[in-house]
């Protein structure tokens, strides 16, 4: 297996050759790219044993487009080494890896695409948002070169074009279902002006109202820190809530009875009176942003005892168990089993914790590797193998892609408790899957 940095500013190759007698441990640390040392110094196969059934060797080169410059250079690194440890576990002397880098710009994507025609790969993973997506996609179609890429921006796939990121539209549907089926009927939503949250909004009504539910609010909001109270001051209905208490009050202390004082002993710990008018609400916000959005929800009087606050796929990074007015709260996304212990071995690896999105990059390799193993090059990568209705299992769980290019998956839907995320509704099944990664690397349709 070569893992080779083929970037203007990455001029030199790093090698991961195979071991004859298994895969090893992964190395635990990866060269700086200024510095190129082997990632693995086992021997090389030895004539006559081969790794994997293959009628006869011949390299297959993967193009890798991630931003390993520019303001996202620690998420394109962290992506490049789980890939790394995907190639590793491959144990596919065939297979060689090439990152070029995209500087996070779409220019940069689109000369990154090139220099990846010019290296002669046969499919490119990456890049990470959409625009470099789209602009790397222009170069790659003149060559039919397929592009297996991480945006979650439906809109740039399809046309050769696969997208391993989790859909905002997924998310929606999956969490307001179950939502729906724990009884919940009206629903609001605070969601950011973004192009996330454009997407959100475009399934979020649909979703609720196809369900059988109320949609009875949705407030829109700049994702700026300090720019959030209002909007939420506003869903909350707290100022008409505010005056209905402050009117109680003066009502109660004017009887100045014995149950009249009562009631305003027990009032002492209040601001509002009623409800916001909602027992469900969406908030399309991620770490770190709703760890700021979090704790205006209580203090505005939107009280989580009463109203289930609910997530997108965001929400699945660890730190936002440490947030109090979050616990309890509902969000979609694969069982956090497989992730958690990949990053615990990311981590032992190289030194570092990784992202959470390293798992994209992790399931992707391990998909081409798994393509790869095809004796039929002509096939290989091919439209027809990548959308297989059988689809797949990563450490993402099960998904498969369809004709317009985007990953359809099963998702389970995880609470927020102190201790970690629990799940409350596991992953449903639906179509069965060619395992990825260390498992198996079966072709075969199981179906």
């Amino acid at each position: 297996m070569r893992y080779l940095i083929g970037t203007a500013a990455f001029c030199a190759s790093l090698l991961l050759s195979a071991c004859a007698s298994g895969p090893q441990s992964p190395p635990s640390s990866v060269p700086p790219t200024d510095a190129p040392k082997a990632l693995y110094d086992g021997p090389d196969v030895k004539q006559g044993q081969t790794p994997i059934d293959a009628p006869a060797f011949e390299p297959i080169r993967i193009g890798l487009l991630l931003p390993f410059s520019g303001p996202a250079a620690d998420v394109g690194t962290a992506m490049r080494d789980a890939a790394a440890l995907a190639l590793f576990d491959a144990y596919d002397p065939r297979l060689e890896l090439l990152p070029f880098d995209t500087l996070g710009t779409a220019q940069g994507a689109q000369r990154a695409a090139q220099q990846a025609l010019d290296a002669g790969v046969s499919i490119v993973l990456g890049p990470l948002l959409a625009q470099s997506v789209d602009a790397a996609a222009s170069v790659l179609r003149t060559q039919d070169i397929p592009l297996i890429g991480f945006s979650n921006d439906s809109q740039v796939a399809g046309d050769g074009v696969y997208l391993m990121g989790f859909m905002p539209d997924q998310d929606v549907r999956r969490i307001i279902a179950y939502a729906r089926s724990q009884g919940h009927q009206r629903m609001a939503g605070l969601v950011p002006h973004s192009a996330y949250g454009d997407r959100v909004l475009e399934s979020f009504g649909p979703a609720v109202l196809d369900m059988g539910g109320d949609l009875v609010s949705l407030v829109r909001y700049d994702p700026d820190p300090d720019l959030m109270a209002e909007p939420v001051k506003q869903l909350a209905r707290y100022d008409s809530r505010r005056a209905a208490y402050l009117a109680e009050i003066r009502a109660l202390e004017a009887l100045g009875d014995d149950l009249s004082n009562e009631i305003l002993k027990r009032l002492e710990n209040q601001e509002t009176l009623g409800e916001p008018g909602f027992d469900a609400l969406l908030l399309a916000e991620g770490d770190p942003l709703l760890r700021s959005l979090g704790p205006l929800l209580p203090y505005y009087e939107i009280d989580p005892q009463s109203v289930q606050f609910l997530g997108t796929g965001l929400w699945d990074e660890p730190a936002l168990t440490r947030e109090p007015p979050l616990r309890g709260a509902w969000f979609p996304a694969p069982d956090p089993k497989a992730p958690r212990d990949f990053l615990k071995r990311y981590e032992a690896a190289y030194g570092k914790s990784g992202p959470r999105i390293a798992t994209l990059a992790y399931d992707g390799m391990a998909l081409i590797a798994t393509l790869a193993r095809n004796p039929l090059k002509e096939e290989r990568f091919s439209a027809v193998v990548l959308e297989n209705p059988a689809g797949f299992t990563g450490l993402d769980g099960a998904f498969r892609f369809g004709g317009n290019g985007v990953a359809q998956r099963r998702l389970a839907v995880l609470e927020i408790r102190r201790t970690g995320f629990q799940v409350i509704d596991p992953a449903p099944s639906g179509f069965q899957r060619q395992r990825l990664g260390r498992v198996d690397f079966n072709l075969k349709d199981d179906s």
